[in-house]
């Protein structure tokens, strides 16, 4: 029984070590996240759930602009780094802000970069 009690306790103590280790990796920054690095990529994480083909904020769009511009973000050719960065940032009507920590500078000039292409 004693050593039964033992390597309970030594397995606890492992698992607690691992554990540990893994929260201190991701919280250092030593275990890299899988986060998205190109425009492409934080449009396809961030924007696209909402602004891709039929999606709730391109509907919004589309009854704003009563097809005046395009209504998809991608398609459009009037859009500019400084328009994006307003709207991530500052939001409107139901579109949500983002920030710093959801989507930083970095990603914003790469969102902005990719948009306005």
């Amino acid at each position: 029984m004693k050593n039964l009690v033992k390597i309970v306790i030594f397995i606890g103590i492992v698992c607690f070590i691992n554990l540990n280790a893994k929260e201190k990796d991701a919280l250092s920054g030593g275990v890299e996240a899988k986060m998205p690095k190109t425009g492409e990529e934080i449009y396809n994480y961030w924007c696209l759930p909402c602004h891709g083909a039929n999606m709730p904020g391109t509907n919004a769009l589309q009854a704003l602009y009563q097809g005046s511009i395009p209504a998809e973000l991608t398609k459009r050719d009037d859009l500019n780094p400084e328009l994006i960065e307003f709207f991530v940032r500052e939001g409107k009507h139901s579109m949500p802000f983002f920030r710093k920590v959801e989507i930083n500078d970095e990603e914003l000039k790469a969102l902005g970069e990719y948009l306005s292409k």
